[in-house]
């Protein structure tokens, strides 16, 4: 019975660490229930975690004589396999949907395939000899590759954690520390006024290193496919648009977009990208200054600021117009 356990045990470990090899991202859902279990991969990520941490501390505690029943030591082994394995099952359905940095989430993907193998590589160790110098080596290769697959997933998520690091380049005088070009004549309310203000205010949370709920706007294409929630612009109708519904929300709910310690859109931002929706949310119109609507004046005023005004230590001499 012993040997056909760890047989079981390692048929598992080949299939996770093969399992990267056939996936495919952007694949339709075959099923509504799919996504509904994807959606559960944030919680069930934690607990093989939580049990690495437990079997480490009992593995270790071997060493100095407190003992610990055998049985007792392969259940939670057993559990360890058991939740890695939804851990990467929920996250390869998620993965599927797609939405994410293709190079980042193979990463991650390929980590977590070989995470979940040693555990169950480990288990048949378990049951074919009871080695502790054998389970202390296979709880090592599992903590590397915990942390080798938490990285690519942290950043897909969070970002990268080293972005906003000390010794990262200060913002050069290019970037003139949110300050709009005033728009020319005639103008393209979306290249000229719209995306400056998501780059400045959404893009941190909602572009190519960071997508929150899959959900881009660093770029037209991008903002019009929406993200886990469907789409969030309908072009025409700004009241039944969710990136208005989200900007509106009351500064203090959760679901109010931005958070609330990012830098926030003002009325008048939020007005004319009400207005350019209603307009058609259209990424080639143009207008002439003389027939704008009122919505679009306070963007004409020059170096109209799109973000606070930095500390006196961190401004940087902007270039005078010429004739000035």
């Amino acid at each position: 019975m012993t040997r056909i356990a760890a047989s079981i045990y390692l048929l598992l470990a080949a299939i996770f660490a093969a399992a990267p090899l056939l996936f495919e991202a952007g694949e339709q859902a075959s099923s509504p229930w799919t996504p509904f279990i994807a959606s559960f991969h944030p919680l069930i990520l934690h607990l093989p975690i939580g049990m690495i941490a437990a079997l480490l501390a009992l593995e270790l505690g071997s060493f100095i004589g407190r003992k610990t029943d055998l049985s007792t030591r392969n259940f939670i082994w057993l559990l360890t396999a058991l939740s890695a394995t939804a851990s990467f099952s929920t996250g390869y359905l998620l993965g599927e949907e797609g939405g994410y940095d293709r190079e980042l989430l193979s990463d991650h993907l390929w980590a977590a395939g070989i995470f979940t193998s040693i555990c169950w590589s480990t288990l048949a160790i378990n049951e074919l000899k009871k080695h502790t110098l054998l389970r202390l080596l296979s709880l090592i290769a599992i903590s590397i590759s915990l942390v080798v697959a938490s990285h690519p997933g942290g950043v897909i998520v969070h970002g990268d954690p080293f972005a906003a690091a000390p010794w990262k380049d200060k913002p050069s005088p290019s970037d003139n520390y949110g300050l709009l070009a005033e728009p020319g004549d005639p103008f393209n309310p979306y290249l000229e006024i719209i995306q400056p203000i998501m780059d400045a205010k959404c893009v941190s949370c909602h572009g190519e290193e960071k997508k929150k709920g899959k959900l881009r706007l660093d770029s037209f294409e991008a903002a019009m496919r929406g993200g886990d929630f469907g789409e969030c612009i309908e072009p025409g109708d700004s009241f039944n648009s969710l990136l208005v519904e989200l900007l509106e929300y009351p500064l203090d709910d959760e679901d109010h977009m931005p958070p609330e310690d990012e830098p926030q859109l003002t009325q008048a931002e939020i007005d004319v990208i009400k207005w350019w929706i209603d307009s058609g949310a259209r990424p080639d119109q143009m207008l002439p200054r003389a027939e704008a609507p009122d919505v679009l004046h306070p963007f004409f005023v020059p170096n109209y600021r799109l973000l606070e005004k930095p500390p006196a230590d961190e401004m940087v001499e902007m270039p005078q117009p010429s004739g000035a």
